[in-house]
């Protein structure tokens, strides 16, 4: 059986475009002002620098240099992945002065590039009849795993269970927030990795280790920096890993997409969000490369979900991590974001060789959060609710701790983060009955095999994938 064929009822997210090209560009320039204030610096240094790296990276007169150029002093952080390094300012600035900071860094003769360590966010929450059907008692209030009919437009997950329901030598890396111990996650996730280098941002009381479980992210009044609400911890990753791979005909909670394939949690995102850097380093680790100070991953991912994402262009770290994953043959998903914007001026959903994800409600129209526009490949469901745990949101695994981890539940969130794991997990799905399949197989397949938009919906080929 071809593959075209092979997933005809795989995924029944939502319309199709042109086959992705890695060439194309998808970075689009956007103000600053509205971006979390950092303090970090990514700079990679010619390979003709003449340094001999690393140990000359973070020499005194080295950084006396940068810091000369930089107009203030700076400190050597620590490498990463990709042969770059990570600078730290005195404190946190706007974004737009680090840039300017960073552009003067970039013009010294042995700097390949300088970018900002920007700090991007989880894009999560804001506000044909079936042939295997399992058995978890809250499956029937996940409408978003229905074929289309009726009050809801889902992916039609029944048809793709009758195929596969996963894969035991299939890996889905899911970068995020940590997971946390759940009745429904219970020997679905192994490995991982805290990847989190500030221990502030931690929130764990140290940095890098190889425990991934979610500390809790919540943050006091400005504490973030600015003017910003004091918000209880979100246990993003916990909902996310639960629509992936939640356990799946067990008799309790819901049910996951993919119900043998485990996942690799990676800690990138804490409190008030996560470094660029740590995110690259976590792409690359997730797909079995190597990143300085980590051990390697024994359970290389075929697949990374993002549901993360902030405004700005795509960085050459991101970038440079995203090509190494996908020339590793991993297929990277993420979040297209929140904003109901275009899309193509928020990363990772800019950056070239993913597949960026839009979100509908349950009806089949655009989610009224999503970002859209000519850089989404595909659209799935996120949910659109109308008050806190509406049923028209996408139902998974959670915690009810407000602060550090309390009992596990359940609760329904709506966002694009909530569409992006929809496709990561019939991605596994793929990958568990080809193994051989490319990340540019992936998305032709997905885009030619999927159902049209419903009629009248406000989402078409052109802004929603």
């Amino acid at each position: 059986m071809k593959r075209t064929t092979m997933f005809l009822a795989v995924l029944f997210v939502l319309g199709a475009i042109l086959a992705f090209g890695g060439q194309h560009t998808r970075a689009q320039s956007v103000p600053a002002e509205d971006r979390p204030p950092v303090n970090q610096i990514i700079v990679k240094y010619r390979d003709d620098a003449n340094l001999n790296l690393p140990v000359q990276a973070q020499a005194a007169d080295q950084m006396q240099r940068l810091s000369a150029a930089a107009g203030m002093e700076l400190a050597y952080f620590r490498p990463m992945s990709g042969d770059a390094h990570v600078l730290r300012l005195p404190e946190r600035m706007p974004v737009s002065d680090v840039e300017q900071i960073a552009q003067k860094l970039a013009a010294l003769p042995e700097v390949a590039y300088a970018e900002p360590d920007y700090i991007l966010l989880p894009m999560g929450e804001q506000v044909n009849a079936p042939e295997t059907t399992p058995n978890d008692p809250q499956y029937g209030s996940q409408w978003h795993y229905f074929a289309p009919g009726g009050d809801h437009y889902g992916i039609n997950a029944p048809d793709a269970w009758d195929i596969t329901t996963g894969s035991s030598s299939v890996y889905v890396a899911v970068l995020d927030t940590g997971i946390t111990d759940h009745p429904d996650l219970n020997g679905r996730w192994t490995g991982g990795y805290d990847m989190i280098s500030d221990s502030f941002v931690g929130n764990d009381g140290d940095g890098r280790d190889s425990d991934p479980h979610d500390p809790g992210d919540w943050v006091t009044a400005n504490q973030c920096g600015g003017s910003h609400p004091a918000e209880d911890s979100s246990w993003h990753g916990t909902h996310v890993a639960g629509t992936i791979a939640a356990a799946t005909n067990n008799g309790v909670g819901v049910a996951g997409i993919n119900w043998v394939s485990q996942v690799i949690p990676v800690r990138v995102l804490g409190r008030c969000g996560g470094y660029t850097s740590d995110i690259a380093d976590g792409i690359r680790w997730a797909a079995g490369l190597s990143v300085s100070g980590a051990p390697n991953n024994t359970h290389p991912a075929q697949v990374i979900n993002m549901s993360l994402g902030g405004s700005g262009s795509c960085g050459t770290a991101m970038q440079n991590a995203i090509n190494a994953a996908y020339g590793a043959g991993t297929t990277v998903v993420v979040a297209a974001g929140n904003a109901n914007v275009d899309a193509g001026g928020f990363t990772p959903a800019n950056c070239n060789n993913v597949i960026t994800v839009a979100a509908t409600d349950r009806y089949g129209d655009r989610a009224y959060y999503s970002n859209y526009g000519s850089v989404v490949e595909i659209a799935a469901p996120g949910g659109a609710q109308g008050y806190e745990n509406d049923p028209d949101g996408v139902l998974s695994t959670l915690n009810a701790g407000t602060t550090t981890p309390g009992a596990s539940n359940y609760e329904y969130y709506q966002g694009t983060s909530m569409a992006a794991p929809h496709v990561a997990g019939v991605v596994s799905l793929m990958y568990s009955v080809d193994p051989s399949i490319t990340p540019a197989e992936v998305l032709s397949t997905l885009q030619s095999t999927v159902t049209a938009f419903p009629g009248g919906s406000s989402c078409n080929t052109s802004i929603c994938g």
